[in-house]
C-alpha cells in the first residue's frame, strides 16, 4: 500500500491499496508442484515459505525451487512474497541472497522485534539489489509481527523502512509467548490485533491476520476472518487453497455495501451541490468522514477484482 506519512505532525489518512491482500497463501518452498499450482489459485498472493514449513535438511533445496518458481512460473500478477528464516541466521542471509536478485516481490521478515535489525537486512537487500541491476527499493518488506516484543514495538517497526508495505500477526508464537490460548472468541489475540492494526495505519501499511489453522472447519474459518475484517484488517493468511474463496469472500465489501457507498456519495454530491456540508439520508446523518468511508469501500472493490 502506498500513502502518505506523517505530515507535519499529523497522521494523515491512508490512501486506499494499490495491490489486493485479501488472502496470501502460504506455499512450502520444498514443495515446487504446488507452488506452480497455487500460481494458478484464487489467492491475491503467494507466500513461498522457507522456514517453518521446511525441514532443516531441505533448506537449501527449498531455496532453489523457489528461486527457479520466480523465475520460471507465471504467478499471473499475484504478490510473490518469499518468507525467509530469520536473518540472523545463516539461513536467512543466504535466502535472501538468492531471492533478492531473482526478483521476489516482497520478503516477509518472520520474528521482527527491533528497528535496528530492520535497518540491517534493508541495507543489505539495497546491496543485493545493486548488484543486480535491480531498481532500489523495488523489494518490499512484509513483517510477521508474531512475538510480545514485536507487538510492543509495532508502531516503530511499522515506521522503521521505506520498503514496508505490509505488517502481519502471528497468532501461534504469539500465544505461546504469552502463555495464552487461542480461543473461537480470539479474547487472547484482540490486544495484539489492535496494536498491529493501529501501527500500519498511522504508517499507511496493510494490515493482514494470521492463519486459521482448523483447515475443515469452514464456519470457524469465516468467523475467525470476519472478526478481523470488522476490526479493519485488510486481509488474511492462509495455509490451504480451501481457505481461499471463503477469505476473499469476507475480505471484499458486498453489493449492499458497494450500493449504499454510492448512494452516500451520490447523495453527498448533490449536498454540496446546494452549497449544503452535511445530509440526512435514509434516516442516517451523513458528513464528510462517511464520504471518506464511502470511497473507501469503492476503492477496495475495484483493487479486489486484481490481478
Amino acid at each position: 500500500m502506498t500513502s502518505e506519512r506523517e505530515a507535519a505532525g499529523r497522521v494523515v489518512e491512508p490512501a486506499p491499496p494499490v495491490r489486493s491482500r485479501r488472502s496470501l497463501l502460504f506455499v512450502p518452498g520444498s514443495t515446487p508442484e504446488r507452488i506452480a499450482k497455487a500460481a494458478l489459485s484464487g489467492a491475491d498472493g503467494l507466500i513461498l515459505d522457507l522456514e517453518d514449513a521446511v525441514a532443516a535438511g531441505e533448506k537449501a533445496r527449498a531455496r532453489e525451487w523457489v528461486v527457479a518458481a520466480l523465475k520460471r512460473v507465471d504467478f499471473g500478477g499475484r504478490e510473490r512474497v518469499v518468507r525467509i528464516n530469520a536473518f540472523g541466521t545463516s539461513e536467512g542471509r543466504a535466502d535472501l541472497a538468492a531471492v533478492v536478485p531473482a526478483g521476489s516481490d516482497a520478503v516477509l521478515l518472520p520474528k521482527v522485534e527491533h528497528p535496528g535489525e530492520l535497518e540491517r537486512v534493508d541495507e543489505e537487500v539495497t546491496r543485493l539489489e545493486r548488484e543486480a541491476g535491480l531498481r532500489e527499493g523495488g523489494t518490499r518488506f512484509h513483517l510477521l509481527i508474531e512475538t510480545v516484543a514485536g507487538v510492543v514495538n509495532a508502531h516503530a517497526l511499522a515506521r522503521g523502512s521505506a520498503r514496508n508495505a505490509a505488517l502481519m500477526f502471528g497468532a501461534a508464537d504469539f500465544t505461546r509467548e504469552t502463555r495464552g490460548r487461542l480461543v473461537p472468541g480470539r479474547v487472547s489475540e484482540v490486544y495484539a490485533l489492535s496494536q498491529v492494526l493501529l501501527a500500519a495505519r498511522a504508517a499507511g501499511l496493510d494490515a493482514i491476520d494470521t492463519p486459521y489453522f482448523e483447515l475443515r472447519d469452514r464456519s470457524g474459518l469465516e468467523a475467525h476472518a470476519g472478526f478481523a475484517a470488522d476490526l479493519g484488517f485488510d486481509g488474511k493468511a492462509v495455509i490451504h487453497p480451501d481457505q481461499i474463496e471463503i477469505v476473499n469472500l469476507v475480505f471484499t465489501p458486498s453489493a449492499e455495501a458497494v450500493a449504499e457507498a454510492r448512494h452516500v456519495l451520490a447523495a453527498y454530491g448533490d449536498a454540496e451541490a446546494r452549497g449544503v456540508g452535511a445530509v440526512s439520508l435514509g434516516g442516517r446523518f451523513i458528513d464528510a468522514a462517511h464520504v471518506r468511508g464511502a470511497r473507501q469501500i469503492l476503492a477496495r472493490t475495484r483493487v479486489g477484482r486484481q490481478p
